[in-house]
């Protein structure tokens, strides 16, 4: 009689923990700090100062949620900011299109991240993710202003939750794949004169 009473109580919390879930362990990823870009046509001459703001409401290293049971628990961060880290890809980008010293007046080139978003779906199981990054680039010259975002948005299908490999190879051949898109775009090139 005794036996029985302890197994009933031991089976709820097993069929209890079972259907409910586990809560995602928070993962950290890093972001590379720069990606090989085509070489521009003509050689600025000038530097180039360079501000990134982070438009979003969020604490500057989240970048989304790895879903499950508690998504709120389960954050995805990056290692360092989002804005430094965008920072560091952007200067060193802007050197590779040649941007250094030179005698004209430095341009003012601004990136704004108004969306970084990773999230897969709540529930028990985590089957689903997807990526959303908005980023608009202005680039302030003597002769004027250009403004214009660029975006991109992917959605995975998965047998299990991401582990953090998974993720941050994931989230660095994205965030690469919009980062060569924005600076082949000739609009842009045009207005940083490269």
């Amino acid at each position: 009689m005794k036996r029985t009473f302890l197994l009933k109580p031991l089976a709820l919390v097993a069929a209890v923990s079972a259907l409910s879930g586990c809560v995602l362990a928070p993962q950290t990823i890093e972001l590379n700090d720069s990606v090989a870009l085509a070489a521009g046509n003509s050689v600025p001459n000038r530097d180039a100062l360079v501000r990134v703001v982070d438009q979003r409401s969020k604490s500057p290293d989240w970048i989304g949620h790895r879903g499950g049971r508690a998504p709120e628990n389960s954050p995805l961060l990056v290692s360092e900011s989002l804005d430094a880290a965008l920072s560091k890809r952007l200067q060193d980008s802007l050197r590779q299109l040649g941007f250094g010293s030179g005698p004209l007046p430095p341009l003012k080139v601004q990136l704004d991240i108004n969306q970084f978003m990773y999230q897969c779906n709540e529930g028990v199981i985590v089957n689903e993710c997807g990526l959303e990054i908005e980023l608009e680039v202005t680039v302030i010259d003597d002769d004027g202003r250009f403004s214009k975002p660029y975006r991109l948005r992917q959605t995975r299908e998965l047998a299990v939750s991401p582990v953090q490999d998974y993720n941050q190879k994931w989230i660095n051949e994205a965030l690469d794949s919009l980062w060569q898109h924005m600076f082949s775009d000739g609009e842009l090139r045009r207005a940083l004169g490269a």
